[in-house]
């Protein structure tokens, strides 16, 4: 499997990016743990490799800043009008819910 550090070209490649799918991503990071289909782990040097089925690529997250800098980007792409992805995320959930 090829591992990248482009943060624009390994979403572009993801099936699905719906905020379900970009929160389970957000979540395994944060986690260094499997969330939905990303399975995130980190070796010894504090790099982070996400898989997932979705993507023929793995991610690499190089450094402290790297792992920052695409959690901002998940932000900025999939915020919404709320400018940060977990206000958008509860937003639409609760939207969704049958009360």
């Amino acid at each position: 499997m090829r591992t990248t550090t482009d943060f624009q070209e390994w979403l572009d490649n993801l099936d699905e990016t719906h905020i379900e799918e970009i929160y389970n991503l957000y979540e395994s990071i944060i986690g260094v743990t499997q969330m939905g289909g990303f399975t995130c782990v980190q070796n010894d040097k504090g790099q982070i490799f996400i898989k997932t089925d979705q993507n023929d690529t793995t991610l690499m997250l190089a450094s402290g800043i790297a792992i920052k800098a695409f959690l901002n980007k998940l932000d900025s792409e999939y915020g919404g009008d709320f400018g940060w992805f977990r206000g958008h995320y509860e937003f639409v959930r609760a939207m969704n819910k049958n009360d």
